[in-house]
């Protein structure tokens, strides 16, 4: 097991396989390898999920947040993107527009509705082993995080967002398929329960209660990066290549992809606390 300062992780094999995997995802993304990017993101959702097997010592908590890791294993591998998927240019219907191809509205795959699930599960699993290992809750503290955490992500507009951005509302100027809007918003109600626990939840170790609130802090704000790219209009140039457009976004990538895998190496390293 790796330790800083209040702080700890999974053993070395598994720090050490995402300290590698993770930029060689971001590389095969940023030049649009399909097999590097699949490859690669299987490798960094090993790293995180590998961890708690290690340990001899299986505690209810332990059996959650494996579980949590387990269903988010699962859930990377939904949203890996076909071949058509990853590299067709997006093409969106609009007046006065025109394409190589007949305009038509983005769709989501069955496979990434499955992920969302996933995730969503993964959510709850985290929430009830944080329940699970406390001594109170702080009710205060609960809702205070839980409001902010449901405005913040209004503000963004992934709660049935506005057609039109604003610096009020659907700041991330995004646009969801009808069939999504439930789903997407039932998942943030559950992610930012997930989050009002981490927070609210006393444990006899402070530094463990502040770990998990920081693991599940990033976990959080990686989905904002996660919503841009699905459901953001700002990447649906029309005829634009997928290709061009991961390249120039690389730095996004990095920032979301890392908040992303080492919250889940934070959340897994709680289990050795």
């Amino acid at each position: 097991m790796l330790s800083a300062p209040d702080l700890a992780l999974p053993p070395t094999p598994a720090v050490y396989l995402l300290l590698v995997s993770l930029p060689l995802l971001v590389l095969s993304e940023a030049n649009s390898v399909h097999a590097g990017h699949a490859i690669f993101k299987i490798l960094s959702s090993i790293a995180f999920l590998s961890g708690p097997f290690i340990s001899a010592e299986w505690s209810e908590y332990h059996r959650l947040i494996t579980f949590g890791l387990l269903f988010s294993f699962v859930g990377d591998i939904c949203l890996i993107p076909s071949r058509t998927e990853y590299f067709d240019a997006p093409s969106v219907s609009g007046k006065g527009t025109s394409s190589r191809a007949s305009p038509k509205k983005e769709t989501i795959s069955t496979t990434f509705k499955i992920g969302v699930l996933a995730f969503a599960a993964a959510h709850i699993c985290y929430t009830a082993a944080f329940l699970q290992n406390s001594e109170e809750v702080s009710w205060p503290v609960f809702a205070s995080t839980f409001v902010v955490s449901i405005a913040a992500a209004n503000w963004l507009g992934a709660i049935y967002p506005a057609r039109t951005p604003s610096r009020w509302s659907n700041f991330l100027n995004l646009s969801m398929p009808s069939d999504m809007l439930p789903l997407v918003s039932i998942y943030v109600i559950i992610i930012s329960m997930m989050l009002a626990v981490s927070a609210a939840t006393i444990v006899p170790a402070s530094s463990f209660q502040h770990q998990r609130f920081l693991g599940a802090t990033m976990f959080v704000i990686s989905d904002a990066f996660v919503a841009y790219d699905a459901f953001g209009k700002g990447n649906m140039h029309l005829g634009a290549k997928k290709v061009d457009i991961r390249r120039q976004s690389w730095v996004r990538m990095t920032m979301g992809w890392g908040l992303y895998f080492w919250g889940q190496m934070i959340l897994a390293g709680t289990v050795y606390v």
